[in-house]
């Protein structure tokens, strides 16, 4: 087969691409940074001429793009995953998103008893010789989206498409995050260059005191997950400070954290206990360095979502170590990392799959890291605790009390796991800022929970 002259039958302009796109169907257009820009772009601009088409994607970081136009009452609607960029379009109603967990929307998205996408949109690699293109920085859900619509296409069903966006600057990464070319419907030639994430900020004192806390469950050899953010990038200064060895990576997302453990020679993956001797990613996001770092790096491996994030393969994985956020934690131990009260603020992600992997894991603990207290964005320079005697009303439960492990603000570590109401609370009480200690004290007398 003379992929190279198939390749020319294909290939096409994105406007031209758009055209095959059928009303009433759910396109897919990807997850943070592979977003095929040119194709989106061409599609936004027929909203007039179509009905019914909602463009599906999760964590939103191009903030110039052309989608923010739309809104609730236009033919093409929007439903944003991880609202970022646009926060305030989730929040006002006029694009909406779908709460699902990580590691379940392969299935959700390709099953006709839930909510299969029709059109896949990607952002590629150029082909390879042998007619393969890379997803680059992201299997996540992608790659079975994709798979599903050119099998359904061939199987007759019209309204089903893949359509790929060759980008040069795309990494070619390693794992299982590729797609052949017998499976593509179009193919659009356009140079886009890849979002990044700034710097972060400074690290604040309260911050490294949570990362040195962290820290202190991590040994020589334990398996890590971390994000984005101050947080986890004090919890690496930590291990840098602890001298820890031998870390491995199964991580969500591949981010500039991992990278900088890796050149620091403290990530090695050789005492990993599931897949050795590479780091485990569903998709990347970060700087350029760390775009180069994953381009044909062996040791670097992106595979589905519903692989990494499976909370029985994160398992595998002993000693395995996951931190994560939140924006708010009640008395008992219910985490929200999702909203502030009704208002959503950003989507659940793996946060849950991680949390109960690393209980399935020997040797394994989940974090939940969190300064004390917050700041509303009234600026009227409040200050609340974001342990609470209850959580706001409105506000969603992102790990359920049966599940959360631990808790560390700055103030210490709190055990949940297996604690009972009266021993959680008084946990909790401990990790408080202690401006706030007697009045939650008195909340939890009132409610006759210690």
């Amino acid at each position: 087969m003379n992929y190279k002259e198939m390749y020319k039958r294909k290939l096409m302009s994105a406007e031209e691409a758009v055209k095959m796109i059928k009303n009433g169907t759910e396109v897919w257009i990807g997850i943070a940074v592979p977003v095929p820009l040119a194709l989106v772009n061409a599609l936004v601009d027929r909203e007039p001429e179509v009905r019914d088409i909602t463009i599906n994607h999760i964590v939103d970081i191009h903030p110039q793009n052309t989608w923010k136009k739309l809104n609730r009452y236009t033919n093409i609607k929007v439903d944003c995953g991880y609202p970022s960029a646009s926060r305030d379009l989730v929040v006002n109603g006029d694009f909406t998103l779908t709460p699902n967990r990580f590691y379940e929307l392969p299935k959700i998205y390709t099953d006709e008893n839930f909510r299969p996408m029709h059109v896949a949109m990607l952002n590629v690699t150029p082909m390879d010789k042998h007619g393969y293109f890379c997803l680059g920085l992201g299997a996540d859900a992608t790659l079975a989206i994709a798979h599903n619509a050119a099998r359904r296409r061939r199987e007759g069903d019209d309204r089903y498409l893949v359509l790929a966006q060759v980008n040069n600057k795309v990494p070619r990464s390693r794992g299982v995050n590729y797609i052949h070319i017998t499976e593509v419907d179009a193919i659009v030639e356009y140079d886009q260059d890849l979002a990044v994430l700034p710097e972060t900020t400074e690290i604040s004192e309260e911050e490294m005191t949570i990362g040195r806390y962290c820290a202190e469950f991590v040994k020589d050899g334990s398996t890590i997950q971390l994000g984005i953010g101050n947080i986890p990038n004090a919890v690496a200064k930590a291990f840098l400070d602890a001298n820890v060895q031998d870390l491995g990576v199964h991580s969500e997302m591949a981010c500039d954290t991992m990278l900088d453990l890796w050149e620091a020679g403290i990530i090695t993956n050789r005492r990993k206990t599931f897949m050795p001797y590479r780091c485990i990613f569903t998709f990347a996001m970060g700087t350029q360095r760390l775009y180069d770092w994953i381009d044909d790096n062996p040791g670097v491996e992106f595979h589905p979502v519903d692989f990494v994030n499976d909370p029985h393969i994160i398992g595998k994985n002993d000693n395995m170590v996951s931190i994560n956020a939140c924006l708010q934690v009640d008395l008992t131990g219910q985490i929200c990392s999702e909203s502030l009260g009704y208002k959503q603020y950003t989507h659940p992600g793996g946060q849950l799959d991680f949390v109960d992997g690393a209980f399935k894991s020997k040797g394994g603990v989940s974090i939940i890291a969190t300064p004390s207290t917050a700041r509303p964005r009234s600026g009227d320079g409040t200050v609340i605790s974001k342990i609470a005697p209850q959580i706001t009303p409105g506000g969603i439960i992102t790990t359920p009390r049966s599940c959360a492990d631990y808790v560390i603000t700055e103030y210490g570590v709190a055990k949940i796991k297996g604690q009972s109401i009266r021993q959680r609370v008084r946990n909790l009480i401990s990790v408080a800022h202690p401006q706030f200690r007697d009045e939650l004290e008195f909340e939890a007398r009132k409610r006759n929970l210690i």
